[in-house]
């Protein structure tokens, strides 16, 4: 948090009133609280008494941010939204809480179905964060998915209801993580702080350095994480949210599996097939798994293929796996089943949080899945490292363009836009417009680069190898596109973050995201039916509608997600990091100047050097502003007669304000500076 902060001073000079790179309306208001925040390395306090000069100079605040959305929510009963970005460790996560945390402190509400919302919304944040978050070499507390928080009001302004949107879960972190890296936090919470019962026969939980999924990456400790406070604060939030004792038994349950499917090792015989080395292991796998203990020997080992003739089912045969394949297919299951019990987990906690009374406005809450989610696509961040990017981070930095393609839409194409639709004087600024690199991956004609993977998944189905060929030859027809270079086996694409280059190996398996039939009907056979929830939608065999990829998915994710913060009136917290050694008082200059460069702040910055940071229509002007001018009030009463444009005009030139600081358009008025109505409103 003191990184977040101190890292918006070095920039406060310029943005001057922008308030933490608040886009959109710039609006304040009183705040009768006094809300704490403790950030790491010291403790602050941000106080909003009333519209005074200091207020306008305190250095840019989450709290300010949070404030804004939530008076104008209830002010102009219009959805409002907060959108997180930064690279990993720049403060996204710490951000996200406080916002929570300082709106359910002031959004009053006295009737105990209110404030068991806010306790809920609150529990959601440790909860998420041991499912959902790990340790990188960046960030000891690294959120590995993106999260979208939309908080539900009555006409009153108090929380009702709330629904988590989760998307781009890493899931490959559960079987494999680099050195010093961890996997999720819950692993190790569960590994450390579990109960005599679960350490018993139950799942017969060991400490983490006895499993291979969470031991293999040497970290098993982090100096300023307590695993076991973690693990009782864990199953607090649980209890708050609502989660029964069965429902918990069955997560822990869920996570056993997992850790002892890691534990199953492939030894290899002598016509190269593979074999169980220890089917004590296996044994314990379908305990957990409520299966026999030979259906799991054959679908780890064995692949059963099915000939066709003519469209006509043909025969059966048992396919023997080596020791790469079946590991494979392990570690496939594995990933499956904690994915789907992360989703579960989300769709769980929409159903307690569900919306108890009827809602009119949201403010939304998201923290970018893109600069944080995964190190390895951001090369261009770290140029020292050397990352095997794949389709995950090509869906993530895809997600990545959408949310910066809003930011252009909603600030500096929208923006120059208005001006010209209000008929207002001024210099347009030039800005990198990344829709082109949008368009190279989502389009559908001319095919982009999820276009060309679901043809290649299409006509390549049964071998990995073939497909992945067949995309490598189709994305020929990309080269025409300047934000794009074939490579042989990689391809580069010019991100407006940096370049990014990427291995086409298992990109088109990892697209069609499928678990194989074998491991399917494993999970079908259980006896635990809460497995068997967690795997609902089974592919039809007989069906010819091919089922949708993964890069299908991301892409209405996307889209959806990008409809909803359309439709709310954004504000913006672009977390910058200052350096990579976790200092609060330390800064690279040279890391810093191109964060803000990527993440658009020095356009942004020239564009509301060059207009005009604050705007609203006429109506609102008077509306708000009134008392400022002897003739638009009297008494503290309203007494201006004519038309919202003449009154707002005669506000503007009362409160005796610079010609050239402000403009009136065709239905709006244009100030330059928030600080000028502020100001005047103290003399």
């Amino acid at each position: 948090m003191v990184r977040l902060l101190s890292c918006f001073c070095l920039v406060n000079a310029q943005l001057r009133s922008l308030g933490a790179i608040k886009e959109g309306r710039q609006e304040s208001s009183t705040c009768p609280k006094e809300v704490g925040w403790a950030g790491e390395g010291g403790k602050g306090m941000c106080r909003c008494d009333s519209l005074t000069a200091t207020h306008v100079f305190l250095p840019p605040h989450v709290f300010s941010i949070a404030e804004s959305a939530y008076y104008n929510m209830n002010a102009y009963h219009e959805n409002q939204c907060v959108i997180i970005s930064g690279e990993s460790g720049a403060g996204k996560t710490e951000a996200a809480k406080r916002i929570m945390q300082y709106i359910a402190e002031v959004s009053g509400g006295q009737d105990s179905s209110i404030q068991e919302i806010k306790d809920m919304v609150l529990a959601t944040n440790p909860l998420l964060e041991s499912f959902g978050c790990a340790k990188t070499l960046r960030n000891n507390n690294s959120s590995r998915h993106g999260k979208y928080l939309e908080i539900m009001f009555n006409t009153q302004g108090e929380p009702v209801g709330a629904q988590i949107t989760n998307y781009l879960l890493e899931k490959g972190r559960v079987v494999s993580q680099i050195e010093n890296e961890r996997d999720f936090h819950i692993f190790y919470q569960f590994t450390k702080g579990a109960t005599d019962e679960q350490r018993g026969k139950s799942y017969s939980t060991a400490r983490p350095e006895a499993y291979a999924y969470t031991s293999t990456s040497n970290c098993l400790s982090v100096s300023d994480i307590d695993d076991v406070k973690d693990y009782r604060d864990t199953i607090k939030a649980m209890g708050v949210i609502g989660l029964s004792q069965e429902e918990q038994t069955e997560i822990f349950r869920m996570l056993a599996i997992i850790l002892w499917l890691g534990n199953v090792q492939f030894g290899e015989q002598d016509d190269g097939n593979s074999m169980i080395a220890d089917t004590d292991v296996t044994d314990f796998v379908a305990y957990l798994l409520g299966v026999d203990p030979s259906l799991v020997q054959k679908a780890l080992t064995m692949r059963v293929m099915e000939t066709q003739r003519g469209g006509r089912r043909g025969s059966v045969y048992d396919v023997p796996l080596n020791p790469s394949q079946a590991s494979s297919g392990r570690d496939a299951l594995a990933k499956a089943i904690y994915n789907n019990l992360f989703e579960w987990i989300v769709s769980r906690v929409n159903i307690s949080m569900k919306p108890r009374f009827a809602h009119s406005q949201v403010i939304g809450i998201l923290v970018s899945a893109c600069t944080h989610l995964v190190e390895r696509p951001l090369t261009f961040l770290s140029p020292g490292y050397l990352w095997d990017n794949s389709f995950e981070q090509l869906c993530i930095n895809y997600v990545n363009e959408k949310l910066q393609q809003i930011f252009i839409e909603l600030t500096l194409k929208t923006e120059q836009e208005e001006y010209v639709r209000e008929q207002i004087k001024w210099n347009p600024i030039k800005y990198f417009n990344n829709k082109i690199v949008c368009d190279l991956i989502e389009e559908r004609r001319p095919p982009g680069i999820f276009a060309a993977l679901n043809d290649a998944c299409a006509t390549a189905h049964a071998d990995p190898t073939a497909a992945d060929n067949s995309f490598i030859q189709r994305t020929s027809m990309l080269s025409s596109n300047p934000h794009f270079e074939a490579r042989g086996t990689q391809f580069l694409v010019r991100h407006y973050a940096g370049d990014v280059m990427y291995n086409v190996a298992g990109m088109t398996d990892k697209n069609k995201d499928s678990l194989i039939k074998d491991l399917l009907d494993l999970v079908a056979s259980s006896d635990n039916h809460f497995l068997q929830a967690l795997f609902p939608d089974r592919p039809d065999p007989n069906s010819k509608k091919r089922p949708p990829t993964a890069g299908d998915r991301i892409k209405a994710s996307a889209g959806a997600l990008v409809d909803n913060l359309m439709k709310a009136q954004p504000s913006y917290i672009r977390t910058i990091k200052p350096n990579q050694n976790r200092s609060s008082s330390e800064y690279d200059g040279k890391a810093i100047l191109h964060q803000i460069k990527y993440l658009g702040l020095q356009e942004n910055i020239r564009v509301r050097r060059a207009g005009f940071a604050y705007r609203n229509t006429f109506e609102k002007m008077v509306e708000r502003f009134y008392l400022l001018s002897p003739k638009t009030s009297y008494a503290g009463d309203y007494t201006w007669q004519g038309d919202a444009r003449s009154g707002c005009e005669q506000i503007l030139k009362d409160c005796g304000i610079a010609k050239d600081e402000w403009q009136m358009g065709v239905t709006k008025a244009f100030i330059k500076n928030p600080e000028t109505v502020r100001c005047a409103f103290v003399r």
